[in-house]
């Protein structure tokens, strides 16, 4: 049990490190996400933007996102596959297609039950 708990912890702290930067084909921008998806910052190499149609940089803009979010969900499968258990499919977890998915957020946010304990040895 000590030694699963430690693994919990040690994937526990990866998680918090992940982080993801794509930039654009055309290198208009970058996008930085966290381990969630959640985009964390937006930087504009040019200033081309200025001067696109508003659908060309819209799709510009939600593409980059979404190549930095499928690079942050593929670094948290590695951190995570160690340590789940089996019968769970850790693509649908991580992408939030299964019934385990809000299992997995809270493990990440470190709220099942015995987390707090296990970062307290």
């Amino acid at each position: 049990m000590q030694e699963a708990r430690e693994q919990a912890r040690a994937a526990r702290e990866s998680l918090d490190g992940i982080s993801a930067t794509a930039t654009a084909r055309d290198r208009l921008l970058s996008v930085t996400v966290d381990a969630r998806g959640i985009v964390q910052d937006v930087r504009f190499h040019t200033t081309r933007y200025r001067s696109m149609a508003a659908a060309e940089l819209s799709a510009a803009v939600l593409e980059t996102i979404g190549r930095a979010q499928e690079e942050a969900a593929e670094e948290m499968r590695s951190a995570l596959a160690p340590v789940m258990p089996d019968g769970i499919d850790l693509d649908a977890a991580v992408e939030g297609h299964s019934r385990h998915d809000e299992m997995l957020d809270a493990f990440v946010r470190g709220c099942l039950p015995g987390q707090q304990d296990a970062t307290a040895d």
